[in-house]
């Protein structure tokens, strides 16, 4: 486990982990690797953090025999900040030129996770790269669902008016793409976590982010995940998901689950009172996902 320094500068307890950097969607990000021999499995983070925050379950993972390489989206976590607006599609492209690297560098044996908002980068990724053997996502989502906004802050009654609201956003992120939205607009911070130290981890994380750009939130808002849902995606898919999260409603990611197309699909589910099941509780979960991670590598 991380001791409390560690967390705070963002160092990781595994002790084969490297750093490196990329290019990627005509800028650079950085790539956290936990090196092991066995498949490789890419990391997507979730809202505006970076894979640093998810250490004990990446070491832990890396420990159960797999090479993971975790992605500091474009403009996140240690990757330069050397571009001020960006999209969804970006992060997708972050994750493609990532699954690049990692076949260069010795496996094709390619594992792609996401947790969060990461689950649907990781779901348009395999939508778009048959190199993915199997994809993981923790939760899931469809923007375009009404239902959706369920998981934001935003009042119910707005699913009618959602057209209207979607519109306003884009002639807004037209005008001022790069307006900074803090997280607290439009996320309950209390349902991400309940416990103080990891909050407070996250929203004084000196390389996190608490803010994104207006041009990001609309694209994310407004992502086409039809690839999840058309026959695309050309690998199976297993969710992790919990019955009691407070952010993501169970009976919304059975929702989404059964709009899911693939060869295979199924849930991998706990029965936890977390959204952040991969900060929260490792220690529970760990032998599960790997033993799931196994039988499909």
């Amino acid at each position: 486990m991380q001791t409390r320094d560690q967390k705070t500068l963002n160092l990781s307890s595994y002790g084969k982990y490297n750093e490196t950097i990329i290019d990627s969607a005509g800028t650079r990000i950085a790539l956290s690797l936990y090196e092991n021999s066995g498949p490789c499995v890419i990391f997507i983070p979730g809202t505006m953090t970076h894979p640093l925050f998810y250490d004990d379950f990446l070491t832990a993972l890396a420990e159960k025999g797999f090479s993971v390489v975790g992605i500091h989206p474009v403009s996140h976590g240690k990757s330069p900040r050397e571009k001020t607006t960006y999209t969804f599609a970006d992060i997708i492209q972050n994750v493609l030129d990532t699954v690049t690297y990692c076949i260069r560098n010795g496996t094709d044996r390619i594992v792609v996770m996401g947790s969060s908002q990461g689950s649907i980068l990781a779901l348009a990724a395999a939508a778009a790269d048959p190199r993915i053997k199997v994809v993981f996502p923790h939760n899931i989502f469809m923007p375009a669902l009404k239902e959706t906004i369920a998981i934001t802050r935003f009042p119910g009654f707005l699913k009618y008016f959602q057209r209207i609201f979607l519109f306003s956003m884009k002639i807004s992120s037209a005008w001022f793409p790069g307006l900074p939205i803090p997280i607290g607009l439009y996320l309950d911070i209390d349902k991400i976590s309940s416990t103080r130290e990891i909050i407070d981890q996250y929203l004084s994380d000196p390389i996190g982010l608490t803010r994104y750009p207006l041009a990001f939130l609309y694209s994310l808002f407004t992502a086409d995940m039809t690839a999840a849902t058309d026959g695309s995606i050309k690998c199976p898919v297993v969710v992790i998901t919990t019955t009691g999260d407070p952010l993501f409603p169970y009976s919304y990611i059975q929702q989404v689950f059964e709009m899911i197309v693939s060869p295979k699909k199924e849930m991998l589910v706990f029965d936890e009172p977390f959204h952040l099941i991969l900060n929260e509780c490792v220690d529970r979960i760990i032998d599960p996902i790997a033993d799931k991670l196994k039988q499909y590598c």
